[in-house]
């Protein structure tokens, strides 16, 4: 058994009642919704006739209507786009996400790093999603303080002390249609590694210090990045489950559950033929997923 191993074998995400009260709130408020537009649509023929005088001004000029359907479909639009995160091509392997049981536009997620400075690390962001997306791209925010200071994630594009993610330098040009947030999470997962390290600007690192390190003393940098993996590891932080809204929440697992953890989540032998990324892209409802899987 590899550290990898080690270091998750005790950590367990668990997720189907949550993720079914979820489901359950979001049809239920798409069908309240629903029936109140189409109720304003197909009133008696007189409450037609006063609606149309209502929503004219008294020179004649028609108001602007309440945009009921422009946010259902927004809505079912952001439902489809975390959806297909089960494509391969979408959501990236070590990266989890679920949308908060409070809001859908606020999405929770886990990085799982296994390579570079920041070896071994599992970091928590979150992403909020704006009302008028894909207009404007989400923000994230990593939940992360070190121990004994609130010094955040050492990282050149995360602000040391709000863990704001900078996409100033890979969504310059965000457009509708041409980004979506799988893309987001993609950058997220690069973030940590060496390719996307050695490009960054100055002018989009929030975090100088770290982005000086990185390019001047690289190995002050090393050491800081792996402090962060560490701590971020242990039971102070991982551990750490005050936001009652985040579905992704972090316990011990006990050594006599693994084995038995492990052939409940296995697929069976029709499953396993299928492409990889039919368990293992993303959250399922009916699944609980380990950590330990990823390795």
């Amino acid at each position: 058994m590899n550290a990898d191993q080690l270091a998750y074998d005790h950590i367990i995400i668990s997720l189907q009642e949550k993720i079914k009260l979820f489901f359950s709130t979001f049809i239920f408020l798409m069908s309240i919704e629903t029936k109140t537009s189409f109720a304003r649509t197909t009133g008696s023929g007189s409450n037609r006739e006063e609606n149309i005088d209502d929503e004219r001004s008294p020179d004649g000029e028609n108001k602007p209507k309440p945009q009921f359907r422009d946010e259902c479909f927004r809505k079912m639009d952001l439902m489809i786009e975390f959806t297909n995160l089960r494509n391969p091509n979408h959501c990236p392997n070590g990266v989890y996400v679920m949308p908060s049981a409070d809001n859908f536009h606020t999405w929770y997620g886990v990085l799982f790093v296994h390579k570079g400075y920041y070896k071994n690390g599992v970091f928590k962001f979150k992403l909020e999603i704006p009302s008028d997306y894909p207009e404007r791209p989400p923000a994230v925010k990593f939940i992360f303080n070190l121990i004994n200071n609130n010094d955040g994630l050492f990282h050149p594009l995360v602000d040391p002390n709000t863990g704001s993610f900078s996409l100033s330098q890979q969504f310059k040009d965000w457009a509708p249609h041409k980004y979506y947030i799988f893309h987001v999470l993609h950058y997220i997962k690069k973030s940590f590694k060496k390719g996307v390290l050695d490009n960054l600007l100055e002018k989009h690192c929030p975090n100088k210090q770290a982005f000086t390190a990185y390019h001047n003393e690289p190995r002050k940098f090393a050491v800081l990045a792996k402090q962060c993996a560490d701590l971020s590891i242990s039971q102070t932080v991982l551990y750490d489950n005050n936001i009652e809204a985040n579905p992704i929440q972090f316990s011990i697992l006990p050594d006599e559950k693994l084995e038995e953890l492990k052939e409940f989540i296995k697929p069976s032998t029709p499953e396993r033929e299928r492409p990889p990324y039919s368990s293992r892209r993303t959250y399922s409802a009916s699944s609980t997923i380990t950590p330990s899987s990823l390795t």
